[in-house]
């Protein structure tokens, strides 16, 4: 149901965690401990490969998908851009596989 990888393996998810339906796969029980709700629309997913989070949600209040993504720098590493180079590959390849805005008619905001 949810994928265990981004990027033909090479983002390995550890964890996801659905607000949408209570799920969360980190947990002994396999269920959520934040408050669950059906119209969140809210999906969590923690990589062990790299160390990083990404969260999708829907907009509240707007037509639009707002994402959130974090990771952390392995012990001694010390080049930023390096860092901010494989989140933003992350992200990239959480946008064509799981959001797929081609196949959906997902138009990508203006920078």
């Amino acid at each position: 149901m949810y994928p265990t990888s981004l990027g033909g393996g090479q983002y390995r998810i550890g964890a996801v965690r659905d607000l949408t339906t209570g799920h969360d796969s980190g947990q002994p029980d396999g269920r959520a401990i934040l408050p669950v709700s059906s119209s969140s629309q809210m999906i969590t997913f923690t990589f062990s490969e790299p160390e990083a989070v990404l969260t999708l949600r829907t907009s509240g209040t707007e037509p639009k998908i707002k994402w959130y993504s974090e990771i952390r720098a392995q012990p001694g590493q010390t080049d930023r851009d390096a860092v901010k180079r494989q989140l933003d590959a992350l992200v990239a390849a959480m946008v064509d596989e799981l959001m797929q805005p081609e196949q959906n008619g997902l138009i990508a905001r203006k920078e």
